[in-house]
């Protein structure tokens, strides 16, 4: 390991799963993989979102367009919520103000 990074081989060997897998993820990039050959890294801060992927491939039966779909839902879906919160918080706001 070095800094805030996984070693690629490490990646692979701590997560069990196969290179081809990481592989497909960064071709669509859902996961940044830095460095060349064997000096190669995932940044920690990518590791939750595979973890995620991970369960969605290998215990959904969930293939990588299917994961990038998803990705792509629920970040949509996160937006959302924020933009109502916030609207909820202007009306809250409006409310108070009249009387």
């Amino acid at each position: 390991m070095s800094g805030n990074r996984l070693l690629y081989s490490e990646c692979l060997r701590i997560y069990e799963i196969e290179e081809s897998f990481i592989e497909s993820l960064r071709d669509v990039g859902l996961i940044h993989v830095t460095g060349q050959e064997d000096d190669r890294f995932i940044e920690y801060d990518d590791l939750s979102d595979l973890e995620q992927f991970i369960r969605w491939h290998y215990e959904m039966d969930i293939n990588v367009p299917g994961i990038d779909a998803l990705r792509h839902m629920l970040d949509r879906v996160r937006l959302l919520q924020s933009e109502i919160e916030q609207l909820q918080n202007e009306l809250h706001f409006y409310k108070a103000l009249q009387p």
